[in-house]
C-alpha cells in the first residue's frame, strides 16, 4: 500500500481514506484556506434574530468562535435595524 504525502496523511489521521480521496480529487493542486470561524457572520446574525431575547452573549461567542465584542456588535446592528 502506498503512503500518503504529508498533508494527506494528516487528513487521514482525522478522516477515513475514502474522504481523503474525495478531498484529493476535488482540491488537488489547489491552495485551500480554512477560515478561523466555522460559521458565517450572516448565519450568526440570523440565529441571534431568532432568539430576540435572553441572548447568551458569552455562550454564543464560545459556540460560534466570534468574540463577545463581535456578538454585541451584531446585536446592536439588529437593534438599529429594528429586528430585535
Amino acid at each position: 500500500m502506498y503512503e500518503y504525502n504529508k498533508v494527506y496523511q494528516e487528513l487521514s489521521d482525522i478522516l477515513n481514506d475514502k474522504d481523503v480521496e474525495k478531498i484529493y480529487k476535488n482540491f488537488r493542486g489547489m491552495q485551500v484556506n480554512f477560515p478561523m470561524r466555522l460559521y458565517s457572520r450572516e448565519s450568526v446574525k440570523k440565529e441571534i434574530a431568532k432568539q430576540k431575547e435572553n441572548i447568551d452573549i458569552k455562550g454564543l461567542a464560545v459556540q460560534t468562535g466570534y468574540s463577545v465584542y463581535t456578538i454585541r456588535r451584531i446585536i446592536n446592528e439588529l437593534k438599529e435595524d429594528n429586528i430585535i
